[in-house]
């Protein structure tokens, strides 16, 4: 048998979402979000380098020989031959807990014997002169503490630069490199300070504003919350006390993102981490584009790709995208991205995944930009956009473009692909429907549907996919096909009663 060469990757994923844990309990399928990047580590780390994988999950994956063969044959070619190079390993917890929390539990003999499966992998490969690594999806202090102990870097940047993903310090980042924010507030501390600070926003002409919790707890929106001010008339005197006891009793009634909690919970949550207010940017704001860039480890900043995102619950929360970002501001996108990357380089940060959100608004003199938020991590784009690329053997061009044999390709990505008809399909349903249409990825065509995400569909009816054309007309079309594929898995067995508790 002949010997691998000498650096070849070697990487194991733990890719923990660290945000509040209360969140994770409320999210539909949170438990289940590591496993978004599964067929993007298969495919570029096994397949496209071939190298070796070692992933974890808990709960286990559903059907994951299924579902590690799936990916393994995207490429074309079959996937017996990287078989052996990919090693699944959970943990029978279904909590809501990290990712990390999971597999570092002192008290817990199963997560022992997953840290003992992976410093063997560890020590193996690097016997073997693999360069071996731990992937993780944001800064994490406990991922990196153990990175440490086994011996390897991490691929994100390192924890004591979380704070610089709050919503303030990116308000701060932004303006420090010459790109407008919506106006707004400093940091709140309780809601009295709050209302202090909206009275003030509203005496200077605004009617709606946006709360967001200050930190990087909450992502996808869902530490946000609308609160219309147009009933709160500036009294003539400009009393700004006064005005602030109108907008202290009217907050209660601010539209919260999260709908599965409370007014009282969310002004304890302004209590534990702080919070700003920024005007609500109507009309114009019709999209909100999205950069993804990387801080290498030579020290450089890489544009990686653009997005215009796709979002629900009043335009706050991610739910999927489209590739690439609109051609009207993409160079603006990838050159206000580039900056941020710069900016933080200079405070220090030399490593790991950004992404940094903006507002669209179409003005008389075209499109203007306003920075949204900054995300010191990987985002939600990331696993649609290694598939991709992966599958393609390509990266982005420098003007964000994907090109293949001088055609190029876009792509429309959802994770969530939800109905309540679907609870009780499996994975292995959802891949021979696909993988047995027309809809299906065509390696000689470079084109059609992958899937992701699958676990969730037998308990919460939910999966996701991304879906690869020449065009955005194409992408759209083959996710409404998707959709009605699904839809007629789903039929016959809404008509059995099939129900999974």
């Amino acid at each position: 048998m002949t010997a691998e060469p000498n650096g070849y990757p070697a990487q194991v994923s733990i890719e923990s979402r660290e945000c509040s844990p209360q969140l994770l309990e409320r999210l539909i399928g949170a438990t289940l979000f590591p496993e978004r990047l599964v067929g993007s580590a298969i495919i570029n780390t096994v397949c496209r380098a071939g190298g070796r994988l070692l992933y974890v999950t808990a709960p286990p994956m559903l059907e994951a020989d299924q579902q590690v063969d799936y990916y393994l044959g995207l490429p074309g070619g079959g996937h017996d031959s990287g078989r052996a190079r990919v090693h699944m390993v959970s943990l029978d917890d279904a909590t809501s807990r990290w990712l990390s929390e999971k597999v570092l539990d002192p008290e817990n003999p199963q997560a022992a014997q997953v840290r003992e499966v992976i410093r063997e992998f560890v020590d193996r490969e690097r016997r073997n002169g693999a360069d071996v690594r731990l992937s993780y999806f944001e800064p994490s202090k406990p991922l990196e503490r153990f990175a440490q102990a086994l011996g390897v870097p991490g691929n994100q940047s390192r924890s004591p630069h979380i704070p610089l993903g709050t919503k303030h310090a990116g308000r701060q980042l932004f303006t420090s490199v010459g790109i407008d924010v919506p106006a707004g507030t400093g940091p709140c501390r309780n809601t009295t300070e709050l209302a202090e600070e909206v009275a003030r926003m509203r005496l200077s002409g605004h009617r709606t504003v946006v709360i967001k919790l200050n930190s990087t707890a909450y992502g996808g929106g869902l530490g946000n919350a609308l609160l219309d001010l147009g009933d709160l008339v500036p009294p003539g005197t400009h009393d700004d006390a006064a005005l602030a006891e109108q907008v202290l009793a009217a907050l209660p009634q601010a539209t919260l993102v999260d709908t599965k909690i409370t007014w009282n919970d969310f002004a304890g949550m302004i209590e534990e981490s702080g919070a700003i207010a920024e005007e609500w940017v109507e009309g114009g704001a019709a999209r909100s584009p999205s950069f993804q860039g990387r801080l290498t480890d030579e020290g450089g900043v890489e544009a990686v790709s653009t997005h215009d995102q796709v979002l629900s619950a009043h335009s706050q929360t991610y739910t999927g995208c489209f590739f690439p970002a609109s051609v009207e501001y993409r160079r603006t996108l990838i050159d206000y991205g580039l900056r941020i990357g710069r900016a933080l380089l200079e405070q220090g940060v030399d490593s790991g995944d950004y992404g940094v959100d903006f507002l669209a608004m179409r003005t008389s003199a075209g499109w203007r930009l306003l920075g949204c938020e900054l995300n010191l991590r990987a985002t939600g784009t990331k696993h649609a956009f290694t598939t991709v690329t992966g599958l393609l053997g390509v990266s982005a061009t420098e003007d964000g473009r994907l090109l293949i044999d001088g055609s190029e390709r876009a792509y429309e990505a959802s994770d969530s692909i939800m109905d309540p008809r679907y609870v009780g399909l499996r994975p292995t349903q959802l891949i021979r429907a696909v993988a047995g249409s027309r809809l299906g990825y065509d390696p000689t065509r470079k084109k059609g549907v992958v899937l992701h995400m699958m676990s969730a569909v037998v308990r919460y009816g939910k999966f996701g996919a991304v879906c690869i054309g020449e065009n955005q007309a194409e992408a759209r079309a083959l996710m409404r096909s998707l959709r009605e594929l699904v839809n007629g898995l789903a039929e016959p067995q809404a008509s059995n009663g099939v129900l999974i508790g």
